[in-house]
């Protein structure tokens, strides 16, 4: 028997149409109490999301009053007593990070995180828990398995959006239970591929992995969206994802500068990157002021620099990322730089990360963030910062944080600018919470990102009644401007660059 259109109807007069889910990808996550275990309960007709008493108590009644099973999420059931149709009341709150950071000041993720972390490496978690199903002890004890998402709140909570609904959903399409449907896919590429995932229980970078193997796998089956396509399409012609029409846009912030870049018999390429040449580009000249400052000698690929390939590599275009980087690596090793140094926590991460692990390739030099190459220079002979008179918080980006475990290096920085006053957020390093803004969700879903700035800025920094906000990431320090200026929040957001510069370089 199934739910008639009445019922459905009358669902959603009680709690609104988007809160009454029919979609069979609604109803296969829905129908899991837990990833790793079987259902729970028969297929499920539809899902009632409401978190009112009243509207619970009316769903009941209806269910009386129409003979269906209207089963709380949560209760106890025994599925041989239900009857068809069943529909579900999804009465659980959006899961926050609240009882996470409670956590962190008690101490008490410490020994999970150390005792677990080398347990899944070098073994996916598609294939560990997808393919093989055999879960972590950890999961195997729990009752019942909820998941914090950076994304989950632009969907009203729904599990479908969350991590763990999409972990349910590529098992679902592993196990071939469930097609590659047009929601599935925007499913999981509206996902910042950040690693936060399941914060209160663990961290590991098997989830983005999951994430990047189950889009590669779209991409296989020639049903990646077009917005992405269209952005390989312009990296590859123009250096740009954004497809900016001229290269020479690239080089027009150089125009501004006092000195001209040093760029003969240079051991040092400076990789402004395509988002900070374009979009961010005081980062960039604040990086050629200090190097000029510091009289270090470095090269620009400048109209040749083309894009590192990120996007490409999150969104599971890999043949496409891969032309890209062979001809970067060409140019790269033309330079004969020794060193490449980066103020792109995206840039970074690829080329120091993604490179070897999907494309099996290797950069002719060594690779730093700015942050790890200024690290050694602040406080120098010749190099001492002036007073900076500001109270200032940092910013931890995915791809350089959680992703490259670079943590320490940009707060050294800042640590050694006299008059700075510098202030943790609660979550930092590696709970750092995720701005939306990588993994191609800008691109992708840009007012769901925006959505997760503003839970960064009004959750974990404005709560501080601090002057700056400090990042080493284009794609955040864009995502969070554009936020605190939506949404008129008093706080600067800058690249860490920009305070170097404006210390070392005040007396100049």
């Amino acid at each position: 028997m199934t739910l008639r259109t009445e019922i459905i109807d009358a669902l959603r007069e009680i709690v609104g149409d988007t809160n009454v889910l029919i979609d069979i990808e609604d109803r296969y996550v829905y129908s899991y109490k837990q990833i790793y275990r079987e259902r729970y309960m028969p297929e499920i007709d539809a899902v009632v999301k409401t978190e009112s008493s009243k509207g619970i108590d009316k769903v009941l009644r209806l269910a009386d009053e129409e003979g269906f099973s209207a089963i709380q999420r949560g209760k106890t059931i025994d599925p041989e007593k239900i009857t068809k149709p069943i529909v579900l009341i999804d009465n659980f709150e959006l899961v926050g990070l609240e009882p996470f950071q409670n956590s962190l000041k008690a101490g008490e993720d410490t020994e999970f995180r150390e005792t677990e972390r080398g347990t899944l490496k070098k073994l996916a978690l598609a294939q560990r828990i997808l393919f093989l199903n055999k879960p972590m002890a950890k999961c195997q004890e729990c009752s019942a398995c909820r998941s914090y998402c950076t994304v989950a709140s632009s969907f009203k909570g729904i599990e479908t959006w969350s991590a763990k609904g999409r972990m349910l959903l590529l098992k679902g399409m592993l196990q071939r239970e469930l097609p590659a449907t047009p929601k599935i896919i925007d499913i999981i590429y509206t996902c910042s591929n950040c690693g936060l995932c399941f914060a209160e229980c663990l961290q590991s970078s098997e989830f983005p992995k999951a994430i990047r193997a189950a889009r590669r796998q779209i991409v296989l089956e020639k049903l990646a969206p077009k917005n992405l396509e269209a952005a390989a399409a312009n990296i590859l012609n123009l250096g740009d994802p954004g497809g900016r029409p001229s290269r020479k846009r690239r080089l027009s912030w150089l125009k501004t500068l006092a000195d001209p870049w040093r760029r003969k018999n240079a051991n040092v390429l400076y990789w402004v990157g395509c988002t900070v040449a374009t979009r961010t580009p005081k980062t960039a000249k604040a990086v050629v002021n200090i190097l000029n400052f510091a009289k270090i000698g470095f090269s620009l690929l400048g109209e040749s620099e083309g894009c590192c390939g990120y996007i490409l590599l999150t969104s599971g275009l890999w043949d496409e990322a891969k032309r890209n980087a062979t001809t970067l690596v060409k140019r790269i090793e033309k330079s004969r730089a020794k060193s490449l140094i980066t103020t792109c926590a995206g840039c970074y991460y690829t080329f120091s990360k993604l490179f070897p692990e999907i494309l099996e390739m290797k950069m002719p030099c060594n690779v730093f963030h700015v942050s790890q190459f200024m690290e050694n220079l602040i406080g120098e002979e010749g190099f001492d910062p002036e007073f900076f008179d500001a109270k200032v918080t940092y910013h931890d980006p995915c791809s350089l944080g959680r992703h490259a475990k670079v943590y320490d290096a940009p707060r050294n920085v800042l640590s050694k600018i006299p008059g700075l006053r510098f202030i943790e957020m609660p979550l930092n390093k590696e709970h750092s919470r995720c701005c939306g803004g990588g993994g191609g969700l800008w691109s992708y879903n840009n007012q769901v990102s925006l959505n997760s700035a503003f839970n960064r800025l009004t959750e974990d920094v404005i709560p501080l009644n601090l002057n700056i906000l400090a990042t080493s990431c284009p794609i955040c320090q864009m995502n969070m401007r554009f936020a605190s200026i939506r949404n008129s929040i008093p706080v600067r957001v800058l690249d860490f660059t920009e305070i170097v510069e404006s210390a070392v370089t005040r007396g100049s």
